[in-house]
This record gives structure tokens, sequence and C-alpha cells, in this order.
């Protein structure tokens, strides 16, 4: 199991659900991290949460846990990252947003549980540790980041693969590309990379927003500049070509393209 399936899985409250984590990826978490958070360290270290607090219930643990310290929701990493680049980079999403609130309330359940443990309530602090509000909270949690590392993940590798055109052109007008790109098969927009995910994976989770239809109508356009751009280049007419790629109808669309795609992602209503 592949990183990316491993958080589509976690995201899903139907595949996991109880309280129960997904099996580990198969390979280790190279690409988890996005926006200054690697997200299944996050996903870990939050689940470890359980560990810790039975551990201090138990009388097992070394650490000196403070209810006022474990109640707060801005102490910890991730919180940590929620209130700084987090909040900074996804602040516009609901789910970010729906996230932190989870988080927030988290917090004060697992201050609670460790209230009710120093008050020498062992018995009553595992029911809660077990039951109830911490963990119906903290799945909502774990569930929350992965299906905004999906979500974010999903964005940047749209974006990405967007703007690579534009290098791959410069290349085709400079002879120097390493594939003749043909203008009628760049002037379509299924061929891409976010062309073919539009039409796939994009399109199952987004096709439902107006957002999605006008990346869709963009997207459709630009690949038309871009083929008028490679057509101009194979008729000798360079100067033309890279006056439309770095300030004409190209540019222009690339740059709607991608404002388009911010504006799906913001939607968040996957």
């Amino acid at each position: 199991m592949g990183i990316m399936d491993w958080f589509r899985r976690l995201a899903e409250p139907a595949a996991v659900g109880n309280g129960a984590v997904a099996p580990a990826p198969a390979a280790d978490d190279k690409g988890a991290e996005v926006g200054g958070l690697n997200f299944k360290s996050a996903v870990d270290a939050h689940m470890k949460w359980k560990v810790r607090l039975e551990s201090y219930i138990n009388g097992t643990s070394q650490e000196d846990l403070k209810v006022d310290t474990v109640s707060c929701d801005d102490k910890c990493p991730l919180g940590k990252w929620i209130y700084g680049q987090g909040g900074d980079r996804f602040g516009y999403s609901e789910t970010f947003f729906e996230m932190k609130v989870h988080h927030a309330h988290f917090h004060r359940c697992a201050g609670h549980v460790l209230a009710t443990a120093q008050q020498g309530a062992k018995d009553d602090a595992l029911r809660l540790l077990h039951h109830g509000d911490y963990v119906r909270t903290s799945e909502r949690v774990k569930q929350l980041l992965a299906r905004l590392f999906v979500l974010v993940a999903d964005g940047k590798a749209a974006i990405d693969a967007h703007i690579k055109w534009k290098e791959r052109l410069h290349d085709a007008i400079a002879g120097a590309g390493e594939t003749e790109l043909d203008p009628e098969m760049v002037s379509r927009d299924d061929q891409c990379v976010l062309g073919q995910w539009l039409n796939g994976v994009g399109g199952e989770r987004y096709a439902h927003l107006p957002a999605f239809r006008d990346v869709r109508a963009k997207h459709i356009y630009f690949h038309l500049c871009a083929g008028k751009v490679l057509a101009l280049a194979k008729a000798g007419r360079r100067e033309e070509a890279v006056a439309m790629l770095e300030d004409g109808d190209y540019a222009v669309a690339s740059d709607d393209v991608t404002a388009a795609l911010v504006s799906l992602f913001a939607a968040q209503e996957n």
C-alpha cells in the first residue's frame, strides 16, 4: 500500500472505522510532507496519545503530564502547525477548519482523561480513554488529517503538472525538447497529466462543483493556446511563439487555469 492509498483509506470512515488504523503503507513516508507538515508523522503522533495516556493511568509512564498543557490544542507539534504555517496556507479550507475544531476538542477530552487519572479514579480514566468523546474525536481528527492531505496533495500535483508546460514549450521552441510535440495533440485537453486527472480521479471527486467545471473550461482553452504556440514555432515564427508564451494568450490562459485550480481546492467540498 502506497502513501496516498494509505491516506485515502484513513480519510474514509467506513473503510477503517471503530478507531482502527489502516495498515502501514508499504513505502516509507516519503511524499507525506506538504505545507510544512509531515502528515504521516502527524497521524502517528496523534494516535500515540492514547498509548501515552494509558501508560500514565497505569503508572508506567516516565512523563510528567500536566492537565493544563495537555488540554491546550496549540502545544503539540500538530497544534503548533495548525496555528502557524498550516493556518497561513490552508486556513481557507473547510476541512482544515473542521480539523482544527476537532483537534481542540480532542485535547480537552485528553485533558479530562488526565485530570480524572490524577484524581485517583483509574477505572473512570480508562473508561473515558476507551469509550465516548475521546475515541470519537480522536478518530475524527485522524480522518480529517488524512482528508486534508489527499485534497492538498491532489492540488499540488495538478498545479505542478500544469506549470511544467511552459518549460516544455520553451524547449520545443528552442529545438531542445526531448520528445517531438505535435500541435494537434498538444491542443487536446485529455492527453496531459492534469487532463487525465480531470477526466479520472478529479472528476470522480469534484465533478459536482462549479469550480471543477470552471477548471475544465479554462484547461480546454489553455491547450488550444498551447497548440497555437507550438504551431507558430513549427512554422518558423519563433519570436511570435515566445511572445504568446510569455505575455500573450497562453500566459493569460495558464494563469487562469492555476487560479481556477486554487479556487477548486479552496472549495474543499469533497
